[in-house]
Formats: structure tokens, C-alpha cells, sequence
């Protein structure tokens, strides 16, 4: 396993926050989430259903005006469809990371353009929790397609979906983010950097994810359960 970094922000040695960016939150409440706990800040640009001049000018604001590793995240949407690549192409520049889903028909373009970049390819299911091996072939197909970090999120239907998942971070020997989605999986938020998990997701408006703590309930748990959370934060 590579030591990684998004910005910088190193892992390994402690848990990570990523909190959520979904609307066009005013600066000061940005200034919030940092000064509350986070590390990084993942802007979800889908959500942001403007144009993308508006788009792009947020992205700016807060990337000059706040001290934060940022992560782009662009899923398809019927909004967006039409010219997500270019949209990529457009907050590349602006942001430390990318994520781009394992199956989508430009990762291969949008990795092109974002070589300057940490490169997250994610999985998500929302059906079920692959097998092992299953989830071995995605950390593969993600590392040949140039993942620097490869991120699994999967619905829990069960206790042993929740024990596989975590089961396979533990052992696995790439730069892994892993998400047990659901009620059932919420535990996961909190306990999988335990097991070798990179970073832990968080909302600051709404859910994004089913499952999700705000970043107040994630700060607070992380206090709780990780002696050494807050140490050089």
C-alpha cells in the first residue's frame, strides 16, 4: 500500500472527515466545517443544479477563500448528461482529488485529464454486498484503470454483509475507502477506519447517502472512539 495524500492531507495514522459540499452553502458556513473538524471537503457538483459559470465560480470562491483539500465529484444526472466531461474538465483545475465511478463510459477520458490529480475510482451498489471476490475484481479493474484510491460503497442488507466488507478492507493492500450504506451499515461510518478505511463521509445540510452522520455526530463519535482523533487536528 502507497502512502496517499489529497492536498495535504496524509492517511493512515487517524481517521479522516470528509464533509459534504451538495448546495451553494455561504463561505462562512464553510469556515464552519473546517473549524468543526473536517480534513476535506468533498463539492458535489451534481447537486449543484446551476449553470456552469455559476458553478465554477463557487468552486473558486471556496478554493480561495478556505484552507481545505477538495474533492470533485460529478455523477451522472439527466442535468448533466450531455456534458459531464467537459463539466470534469472545468473543475479539474479547481480541486486536489476527482471521483469517478468505475463503470462510467468517460472515466478512462476523465482520468486522462486529471493526471495532476489524486485519482479516486469508486464503486457504488445499492442492491447488495458483492463477495470477496467480487470485490477483489473491482479493487483490480479500478487499479489497472489508475485508481490512487479506490472507494466501495455497498448497501448492507445483514450483519455478515457489514463483516465481509469490513472483513476484505482489512486484508486488502490498496489505498481503500469502504462504506456499508444503509441503517443497517451506519456503523461503518464510524468504525471502518478501524479496519483500514482511508476516510469517513459526512453531511452538513442533508443525507447524500442513506446512512449518513452530520458532521457534528461524526466529530463527536470520532472523539469518542479514537483517543488520538483530535491530536495535531
Amino acid at each position: 500500500m502507497e502512502n496517499i495524500k489529497i492536498g495535504n492531507i496524509s492517511f493512515g495514522k487517524k481517521p479522516r472527515i470528509v464533509a459534504i459540499i451538495d448546495d451553494f452553502y455561504p463561505i462562512e458556513k464553510i469556515h464552519w466545517v473546517k473549524n468543526k473538524g473536517a480534513d476535506l471537503i468533498e463539492i458535489r457538483v451534481d447537486c449543484l443544479e446551476k449553470e456552469r459559470e455559476a458553478i465554477i465560480r463557487y468552486i473558486k470562491k471556496i478554493r480561495d477563500n478556505i484552507v481545505l483539500p477538495s474533492i470533485g465529484t460529478l455523477r451522472e444526472t439527466e442535468f448533466n448528461k450531455q456534458d459531464r466531461l467537459e463539466m470534469f474538465k472545468a473543475v479539474i483545475p479547481l480541486v486536489d482529488a476527482i471521483d469517478i465511478e468505475i463503470d462510467s463510459d468517460i472515466v478512462t477520458d476523465v482520468i486522462a485529464c486529471a493526471s495532476e490529480k489524486t485519482i479516486i475510482i469508486s464503486e457504488h451498489n445499492y442492491n447488495k454486498t458483492p463477495d470477496i471476490a467480487d470485490l477483489d475484481s473491482i479493487v483490480q479493474t479500478a487499479k489497472r484503470l489508475g485508481a490512487d484510491i479506490i472507494k466501495i460503497a455497498a448497501i448492507a442488507n445483514s450483519r455478515d454483509d457489514i463483516l465481509r466488507l469490513l472483513h476484505f478492507t482489512e486484508t486488502c493492500q490498496e489505498n481503500l475507502v469502504s462504506i456499508s450504506m444503509g441503517e443497517v451499515g451506519k456503523v461503518t461510518r464510524v468504525i471502518a477506519p478501524l479496519f483500514g478505511s482511508l476516510f469517513t463521509y459526512c453531511f452538513i445540510g442533508h443525507e447524500v447517502a442513506s446512512g449518513q452522520l452530520s458532521l457534528e455526530e461524526m466529530v463527536e463519535e470520532l472523539t469518542l472512539f479514537y483517543p488520538d482523533f483530535k491530536e495535531n487536528k
